[in-house]
C-alpha cells in the first residue's frame, strides 16, 4: 500500500485530471476503501484545495478553483510542457516581461526530476531561434546556468567571444542577470582584472562553478552598467567599470 503523502498527491492527480469523479471511481483507481477516500478529501481540504462534492450514490467529487494557490501537481508531459513555455515566453516576450518568465523556469527547474530536465536539455540543444539579425538570443539553458550562479554567489569560469569574435575565458564573480532591449546581459566581477562587466548573454559560450564562494564588495547598479555599456546598441559585448579586488 502506498503511503500517505503519497495517495494524497495521486488524489489531487486525478481530481485535476477531469471534472468529476465518484467515491467509488476514485476508491477504485487509488486502490482504496471509499472511506478511506472520504478521510482523504478532508484532509486535503484542511490543506486549502477547494473540493466540492454532491450527496448521494451517484454524487461525485471535483476541483474547483479557491482563493489559494495550493501544491500543483504535474504528470512528465504536462511538466514538460510547461517548461517548453516558459522557455518560449523568455525567448520571445509572449507574457511581455521575460523575467517573469525565466524566473518561474528556474523555480520549476529546481524540483523536476531528472528524466524532464534531460529531456529539455536535449531540446535545448536542438532549438534554434529565429531573431532577427539585430537581435541575437541566448539560449534557454544558458540563461538558467547564468541566473543559478548568480543566486548561488560561487566563482564561475566564464568563456565568452568577444566583439572582434575572439574566444575568451575568464573567472568572474555572478552579481545579476538583466533584460533590456530584448537582450540579457551577465553582469559579473572580472577576477583577473578586479573589474565590474556586463556580458552580453548571447555572447557567453558556457561557464563552470569553480565553487568559491563570492563576497560582493562595492558593487555597480547592474541596469545603470547595462544601460552605459550598450545605450547606443553598437558596443562591443562586454564593457567594464572599475572595482575593488574582493
Amino acid at each position: 500500500m502506498i503511503s500517505t503523502s503519497a495517495r494524497l498527491l495521486r488524489l489531487v492527480s486525478l481530481l485535476a485530471a477531469q471534472p468529476s469523479w465518484t467515491n467509488a471511481e476514485l476508491a477504485d483507481r487509488i486502490d482504496v476503501t471509499e472511506r478511506t477516500v472520504r478521510r482523504d478529501i478532508a484532509k486535503l481540504r484542511d490543506l486549502g484545495y477547494a473540493i466540492e462534492s454532491d450527496p448521494g450514490p451517484w454524487g461525485g467529487y471535483r476541483l474547483r478553483a479557491g482563493s489559494t494557490v495550493p501544491p500543483l501537481i504535474l504528470d512528465d508531459e504536462e511538466a514538460f510542457a510547461v517548461a517548453v513555455g516558459l522557455c518560449e515566453a523568455a525567448l520571445g516576450g509572449a507574457l511581455g516581461g521575460e523575467r517573469a518568465a525565466l524566473s518561474a523556469l528556474l523555480k520549476l527547474r529546481q524540483v523536476l526530476p531528472r528524466r524532464i530536465i534531460d529531456r529539455l536539455d536535449e531540446r535545448d540543444a536542438a532549438f534554434v531561434a529565429a531573431a532577427r539579425a539585430e537581435e541575437p538570443h541566448a539560449m534557454p539553458g544558458l540563461l538558467l546556468e547564468l541566473a543559478a550562479a548568480c543566486r548561488e554567489g560561487v566563482r564561475v569560469r566564464l568563456s565568452y567571444v568577444d566583439w572582434e569574435g575572439r574566444g575568451t575565458v575568464r573567472d568572474v564573480d555572478p552579481y545579476r542577470l538583466v533584460h533590456a532591449e530584448r537582450r540579457w546581459y551577465f553582469v559579473a566581477r572580472d577576477v583577473t582584472e578586479g573589474r565590474w562587466r556586463a556580458f552580453r548573454a548571447d555572447a557567453v559560450g558556457g561557464l563552470r562553478p569553480l565553487g568559491h564562494p563570492v563576497e560582493v564588495v562595492d558593487a555597480p547598479d547592474p541596469a545603470l552598467l547595462v544601460s552605459r555599456s550598450f545605450g547606443a546598441g553598437s558596443n562591443p559585448p562586454t564593457e567594464t567599470v572599475p572595482g575593488k579586488e574582493v
